[in-house]
């Protein structure tokens, strides 16, 4: 988690978004989505604005990976 969470503030200070937020971030996708990929990290930030949006962005792409439609090919 660690090194997740470093690799994610340093590939997120790329997208501006402060240490604080991007550890939350990174913390969030982590728990949440169950996630070890910078690539989820950087969609999350990309998606949520604030804190709150974070928390509702990570919810939802959580509940959408449960259910199998994240990697859903159309």
């Amino acid at each position: 988690m660690k090194k997740f969470t470093e690799v994610s503030i340093t590939r997120l200070a790329k997208e501006n978004i402060n240490e604080n937020n991007a550890r939350f971030i990174a913390e969030k996708v982590w728990n949440e989505l169950g996630s070890k990929d910078i690539r989820d990290v950087i969609k999350v930030a990309r998606l949520g604005g604030s804190i709150q949006e974070v928390c509702f962005v990570a919810k939802i792409l959580g509940q959408y990976k449960r259910i199998g439609y994240a990697n859903r090919e159309t």
